[in-house]
């Protein structure tokens, strides 16, 4: 075929094209299951299946074979997943006329024309592959080179966002082209939206308390039913007179009288042992003068007669300084003397007097459990019973009882199975003692203002005491070893109602009895709950969205930022990238901050009882105000990090480098928050309140002043802070400010001794993870 026939004297070619004009492109990737990466490219009449490994398949062939290959090969390798630094684009050429002609179909191939095969990397500009036929005049060749580029440029392949992955058949987000058109949507309102996600968890979190969100308690364990079980207990007064005589001695011996409780114990019929123990204090408490705590535990243990004594029930009573909780004790020697008399026990019971409350109950149960994780000091027991299934702890200060206040909270926010609570609630309500939980009374008005604000304020008196960490009760104890506890509380408030010890002892014997019917561990009901009530509770799957909405935010800020690190530099006319003016972040100006934040974190952590020695001697405080002091100094300190991370950096930090380091931060807020709510919600929700508006408008470009008091206002501190003025609001004890400013360095003290002698991790992740992130925001806000 002449040359004159493949371009006619308008211009065109033989099927319509101008010179330059590419023959009609239609790819998909994907297509093929059995590889990890495929694409199918039809280029005019020729068709191509590629893998990852190479070119699969040549459908139909239409000339530019070669090149089509090319492409197919890339598109598959992209489907793949294999990181690449520019895409390889290819392009077959030949010269008619002294017209360069671009994408030769078969007819002009086999018509002689001089030809030639082009692979470009587009972005760079650079020739990967050049290869030629036939003869060329070397006059020829650039324009050739030239046309070819132009052609490589302006393929499909070198946009492979405009090939529809078609697989799987996975809608909107499997459509590169909808999918990038989501996230221009998102980065576009992401603002708007993160404020309404804001505000919808804060609501969410709120409507908790409404009756139509919660459920009504139930029992879940089929032999724990209150109406098979006739409760009975006759010796309530003279449990009392127990208690006095318990008193008595307690007053003589100035402290644990623990040859009388022996005695006593012994005389019921139990099994008594003592242990004895001792623990160092990192710095004296408000509470004890002394660093050295040395004590004695009491128990008699209740043989089951009908068993083989494999599991066990525990009733305990600390041994509380003063006059406080004697009637307990008391009530707990009349029980042990009742239970002696009856032969239905088909497990073990214990009866435990423990001294110096938490302390004492963490040296017997470390004993128990022949374990040793808090560097406590304590003879073994001697005896021991079986496994232990449940436990009670109570917690008496007064002969008339108005109500009983049933304290679920526990070490680092665990709560027993949901079935206790209910089992207790149950109880109540058939022998007609009046119960609270949080110290409020139960109320039937649900529909009201009032009664809305009223479960709104027990259930966030719940949320506070879970997010502290602290055992709130001996029972708080005996959870972290997978023991269902809880605390029951006389209170002496409500005038209007009375308790006598009787009734108490009545309604203790029948949980007893009904725990005693267990075949297995307390399972079937809820581990994770909230309560605005005794009789409602709130479920894991209805508040957990609450936190969902405000992570959402997070999720958010990380892709706006993400797209903003990966949208490439805009492309000159002839499709080149124009180089990137901004440098890239280097990696010292990302892990400067990160490393600098932590190791303050490490210091807020060690530092503040480390040195309470050297402050005592230099400065006229104690040795828990020096412990306070320098941990508020340290926490003070870490403002200047932005002052003291250039110091550090040689140049100065570039817009991409801040970018890097907020989502790096916000990420690693994400997960922090996620996996602290996991473990404790209230502690990860009251967090992601105040973290979150942090991490989502903070940037360098923010006025500085009033976002530095927003950031202050929002710190860990300031959190804790208004924590303390909130909780006494809710207990409706508010304080003064100096009052509420003693009470915050109280509970800053607490929270270290509680570490410290319990393995409480909120200080640790406070100090070490929290505020860290934190300081890694405010150093963006700083950032030059």
């Amino acid at each position: 075929m002449a040359g004159l026939e493949l371009l006619s004297d308008q211009g065109y070619r033989l099927d319509g094209r101008k010179p330059t004009e590419l023959r009609k492109v239609q790819a998909r990737m994907g297509v093929f299951a059995q590889a990890d990466g495929s694409a199918y490219l039809e280029q005019g009449n020729t068709k191509a299946l590629a893998v990852v490994y190479g070119p699969h398949e040549i459908l139909q062939s239409d000339g530019g074979n070669y090149s089509v290959c090319v492409n197919a090969a890339t598109l598959a390798v992209i489907d793949a997943g294999i990181p690449m630094r520019d895409y390889v684009c290819a392009c077959t050429v030949g010269f008619v006329d002294d017209t360069p002609l671009a994408d030769l179909c078969y007819a002009e191939e086999s018509g002689g024309v001089s030809s030639l095969a082009l692979a470009l990397l587009p972005r760079g500009g650079q020739i990967a592959l050049l290869q030629m036929d036939a003869r060329l005049h070397q006059d020829h060749l650039e324009t050739l080179i030239e046309s070819a580029m132009t052609a490589c440029k302006g393929s499909s392949v070198s946009r492979p966002q405009d090939c529809v992955k078609t697989h799987n058949n996975m809608g909107l987000l499997s459509d590169p082209n909808r999918r990038q058109a989501l996230i221009s949507l998102l980065t576009r309102l992401n603002a708007p939206i993160c404020v309404v996600c804001y505000l919808a968890g804060m609501a969410w979190f709120m409507g908790l308390a409404f009756e139509p969100f919660t459920l009504r308690t139930y029992m879940s364990e089929n032999a724990m039913g209150s109406t098979m079980v006739e409760e009975r207990f006759p010796a309530g007064e003279r449990a009392l007179a127990t208690g006095r005589e318990f008193a008595a001695h307690k007053k003589k011996v100035d402290g644990m009288p623990v040859d009388w409780l022996v005695k006593t114990m012994q005389a019921r019929g139990l099994e008594v042992f003592t242990q004895s123990f001792s623990r160092t204090l990192p710095f004296p408490d408000e509470n004890r003068e002394r660093y050295l705590v040395k004590g004695t535990n009491v128990y008699g243990i209740l043989r089951a007669p009908r068993a083989p004594r494999t599991e066990a029930l525990v009733l305990s009573a600390p041994c509380s300084p003063g006059d406080n909780n004697n009637q307990a004790v008391g009530l707990l020697l009349g029980l042990a003397q009742y239970f002696r008399n009856q032969i239905y026990w088909a497990k073990d019971i214990i009866f435990l007097v423990n001294e110096h409350d938490l302390i004492g109950m963490q040296a017997w149960l470390e004993g128990y459990h022949h374990t040793n994780t808090t560097g406590m000091d304590w003879s073994p027991l001697q005896g021991r019973g079986g496994s232990i299934q449940a436990a009670l702890s109570l917690e008496l200060s007064s002969d008339v009882i108005t109500s009983l206040d049933l304290v679920l909270e526990g070490l680092n926010g665990q709560l027993p199975n949901l079935d206790l609570a209910n089992l207790f609630y149950a109880f109540c309500q058939k022998i007609g003692v009046l119960c609270t939980i949080q110290g409020k009374l139960q109320r039937n008005d649900w529909d009201t203002v009032s009664g809305y604000s009223h479960a709104v304020q027990t259930m966030m008196l719940m949320v506070m005491k879970q997010a502290s960490g602290r055992p709130w009760g001996d029972h708080g104890l005996f959870l972290r070893y997978h023991i269902e506890a809880a605390t029951i509380k006389g209170i002496n408030s409500f005038r209007q109602y009375k308790t006598d010890a009787t009734t108490v002892g009545r309604l203790l014997e029948g949980m007893y009895r009904k725990l005693n019917n267990l075949l297995e561990r307390l399972h079937q009901s809820y581990f994770f709950y909230l309560m605005p009530s005794l009789s409602h509770f709130v479920s894991i799957g209805y508040y957990m969205p609450a936190f969902g909405l405000l992570a959402v935010i997070l999720l958010l800020r990380a892709l706006d930022l993400w797209v903003q690190l990966v949208t490439p530099p805009p492309r000159s006319e002839d499709g080149i990238a124009e180089v990137d003016q901004q440098s890239s972040p280097g990696v010292l100006s990302v892990l400067t901050p990160l490393v600098i934040s932590h190791l303050t974190g490490v210091a807020l952590y060690m530092l503040p009882v480390c040195f309470q020695e050297m402050a005592v001697e230099h400065f006229p405080v104690s040795d828990t105000e020096a412990v306070v002091l320098t941990a508020i100094a340290i926490y003070t300190a870490g403002l200047a990090l932005p002052h003291n991370t250039h110091r550090f950096l040689s140049d100065e930090g570039t817009e991409q480098g801040w970018r890097v380091l907020k989502l790096v931060a916000v990420l690693y807020l994400a997960v922090l928050l996620g996996c602290t709510a996991l473990i404790n919600f209230s502690l990860g929700f009251i967090l992601a309140l105040t973290l979150v508006p942090v991490a989502a408008f903070v940037t360098p470009h923010v006025p500085k002043v009033p976002s530095a008091f927003i950031l202050v206002v929002l710190s860990p501190a300031c959190t804790l802070l208004f924590s303390v003025f909130f909780f006494q609001e809710l207990q409706e004890m508010p304080v003064s400010l100096q009052d509420g400013w003693l009470l915050y360095l109280s509970v800053i003290s607490q929270g270290i001794l509680d570490h410290s002698l319990y393995g409480s991790l909120v200080y640790p992740l406070i100090a070490l993870l929290v505020y860290p992130c934190w300081l890694i925001f405010w150093n963006i806000l700083f950032w030059k």
